[in-house]
């Protein structure tokens, strides 16, 4: 049981590193223009070491829990991006989209139910 609960510590903690990186490529693809301007992109470089720290710690995850209960809650990602979307850029979510979000919620707290 113990093993299970780091491995959702660690796939959660995987999807704000990846939503994050995903954020900072958004910010990151309004300075892309040239190629020399790719290796001096700040956003685009965090993004890039954002993105590998969270595939790292999936790798981790995967380890201490079985890859259908771990992989899942990978889709957490879409929340924190939709979240960040609305933060950062004044993204206006339509209730459809608001609608999946829930969905998806509900479905990963269906995950945490322990097996009887």
């Amino acid at each position: 049981m113990r093993k299970r609960y780091k491995a959702i510590s660690l796939i959660m903690f995987s999807t704000l590193l990846t939503a994050t990186a995903q954020t900072l490529f958004k910010f990151a693809s309004s300075n892309i223009s040239l190629a020399l301007a790719l290796f001096t992109n700040i956003p685009l470089i965090l993004g890039f070491a954002f993105y590998g720290l969270g595939a790292l710690l999936m790798i981790l995850a995967l380890k201490y829990g079985n890859l259908s209960l771990v992989y899942p809650f990978f889709s957490l990602s879409y929340i924190w991006v939709t979240a960040s979307s609305m933060y950062f850029f004044n993204e206006i979510i339509p209730p459809m989209k608001i609608m999946g979000v829930i969905i998806i919620v509900i479905g990963v707290s269906l995950l945490g139910v322990k097996p009887e």
